[in-house]
């Protein structure tokens, strides 16, 4: 499992989340990695984080996780699962942009 070693400069204003603390990312960690390993496909991804209160979103090119109210949680990267190593094992993601091009959804 890859950690990331430089830490995420977070700019809430354009929706990153801030580092998380050591206790909620090995929490998240320990009840998503999981979803995220075994996950055969993006819509098969969605799914599974679905089911457990969370939803993709793509922001200044970091793949980044939302609770229920669209709250920004972690990055990927910050619980071990980076959109690099996603892309290369479920494909590039075929992703709808918002007119800046700053954020996007998977398009279904």
């Amino acid at each position: 499992m890859a950690v990331q070693s430089v830490p995420l400069e977070a700019d809430q204003s354009k929706g990153l989340p801030l580092p998380l603390d050591s206790e909620t990312a090995m929490l998240l960690r320990t009840v998503l990695l999981p979803h995220f390993e075994r996950a055969t496909s993006w819509g098969d991804l969605c799914h599974r984080l679905a089911t457990k209160g969370y939803a993709i979103t793509f922001r200044r090119g970091h793949l980044v996780l939302e609770d229920e109210s669209g709250r920004p949680v972690c990055t990927g990267s910050m619980i071990g699962s980076p959109l690099s190593r996603l892309a290369d094992r479920l494909g590039r993601p075929k992703l709808r942009t918002d007119c800046s091009g700053a954020t996007a959804t998977l398009r279904n």
